[in-house]
């Protein structure tokens, strides 16, 4: 795995390590099928970064697992409530910024 870390961590230029985190993550979930914690300080360690800056990355994006899922993984995406009560072409646009909550 660390000599697949090597390839991803050379297409980014110097003092760019960190850059190659979500790369990272990437070969270990595709090897592991998860990313563990574990997993997410040898990841650090390697590109010589904070623990928890790995950890960030990994639970910002819901393409990372934390854990071990079924066959099947499902997400849920709501939509933002202002957006349902007032669509922003309905607002007048005359009226300055800071008023958009009395024009809802």
């Amino acid at each position: 795995m660390l000599d697949r870390f090597a390839r991803e961590v050379a297409k980014f230029p110097d003092g760019g390590r960190a850059s190659a985190v979500m790369a990272c993550l990437a070969i270990v979930q595709h090897e592991q099928g998860f990313v563990a914690m574990a997993d997410e300080d040898s990841i650090a360690a390697y590109l010589g970064m904070p623990t928890i800056a790995v950890h960030e990355v990994s639970t910002f994006y819901n393409m990372y697992n934390t854990q071990a899922v079924g066959k099947f993984k499902l997400n849920v995406k709501f939509r933002s409530i202002s957006r349902q009560v007032a669509p922003l072409s309905s607002w007048n646009r005359r009226q300055r910024p800071h008023d958009l909550h009395q024009a809802l």
